[in-house]
C-alpha cells in the first residue's frame, strides 16, 4: 500500500471502514513508514485543536465539528500524498479552516470548563459522546458483532473483552474508531434497554489517565469526572483503558465502571 492509498483510506481507517485485508495492509504500512503515522496524528491533533480551543453551545459546536472532518476527509480523498510534509497545501488549507471556525465562534461567544480542570481525555470523551450518541450526528457505525470484534482485534483489545462488556444486563449496539487527546480509541455503545453508554477502549498507556480517583473497585482504581451534561468514569486494568460516558447520571457511569472493573 502506497503513501498515497493511505491518505485516501485514512478516514475509512478511522471509522473502522476497511475489510480486514486493507486494514492489515494499512496497518503494515504505518508500521514502516513514520511519515503516514505522524500524518495519522496530525488529524487527530487537529480535531483535538478545536475541541480543546472552544466548547460552545451545543447546536454551534456539532455543525463546526462536522464541518471540520468533512474538510478533513475531503482533502484527503483521492489525493497524493508524497512526503507528508507539515507545510503540505492540505494540511494547512485544513488549518485554516479550524482557524476561521475558531474565530467565528469567538465572535458569537464561547463558554469555558468551569469549576475544576478536567482532564483532556475526559472532556474529548465527553464531548464526542454527545456529538454522536446524544445529538446523534450521522457517523458511519459498525453493528455486526463480528465486525466490531475484528476491529478490536486490529488495536490490539482482545474480542473477550466485548463479550464481557455486552453481559451483566448491557447489551452492544455499534462501534467504530475515534481520536481523544491524540489517541486513537475504539468508541462503543452499549445499552441497557433504557439508556445508551459509551465505552472507550484502547490498549493501556505507561501514564494512568489524570482524574480524580473516586474508589477502588475489584483492586482497581475507579476515576470520575463530569463535563457540562455528561458524566465520565474510567477504569483501568494490567492491559486495558475503559472510558464510560453517558448523560443519564454519575451513578450509572459509576455502575458501569464497576461492572467493567469486574470483567476486564
Amino acid at each position: 500500500m502506497t503513501c498515497g492509498e493511505i491518505a485516501r483510506l485514512a478516514p475509512l481507517y478511522i471509522t473502522g471502514e476497511l475489510d480486514p485485508r486493507q486494514a492489515a495492509e494499512f496497518d503494515a504500512h504505518l508500521r514502516t513508514c513514520p511519515a503516514c503515522m505522524r500524518e495519522l496524528q496530525r488529524q487527530s491533533r487537529l480535531d483535538s485543536f478545536l475541541r480543546e480551543l472552544v466548547l460552545t453551545e451545543e447546536s454551534n459546536a456539532a455543525r463546526v465539528d462536522r464541518r471540520v472532518r468533512d474538510l478533513i476527509a475531503a482533502e484527503a480523498e483521492g489525493q497524493p500524498l508524497p512526503q507528508l510534509q507539515p507545510r503540505s497545501r492540505r494540511w494547512a488549507a485544513a488549518a485554516i479552516g479550524i482557524a476561521a471556525a475558531a474565530v467565528l465562534l469567538v465572535g458569537v461567544g464561547y463558554r469555558t470548563l468551569t469549576g475544576r480542570q478536567v482532564a483532556r481525555v475526559y472532556a474529548a470523551a465527553a464531548r464526542d459522546h454527545g456529538i454522536e450518541v446524544v445529538d446523534h450526528q450521522p457517523r458511519p457505525w459498525l453493528t455486526d458483532p463480528a465486525q466490531i470484534a475484528a476491529l478490536a482485534e486490529r488495536q490490539g483489545i482482545a474480542a473477550s473483552a466485548l463479550t464481557a462488556l455486552a453481559s451483566g444486563g448491557y447489551h452492544l449496539n455499534r462501534g467504530k474508531l475515534c481520536f481523544l487527546d491524540h489517541r486513537i480509541f475504539l468508541h462503543l455503545v452499549f445499552s441497557d434497554d433504557a439508556r445508551e453508554f459509551s465505552v472507550y477502549l484502547r490498549r493501556r498507556d505507561a501514564a494512568a489517565l489524570p482524574a480524580p480517583v473516586r474508589e477502588i473497585a475489584n483492586g482497581k482504581p475507579v476515576c470520575t469526572s463530569d463535563v457540562d451534561n455528561e458524566h465520565v468514569a474510567s477504569v483501568e486494568t494490567g492491559q486495558l483503558t475503559a472510558l464510560v460516558v453517558t448523560d443519564q447520571s454519575s451513578d450509572a457511569a459509576l455502575n458501569f465502571a464497576r461492572f467493567a472493573s469486574a470483567v476486564l
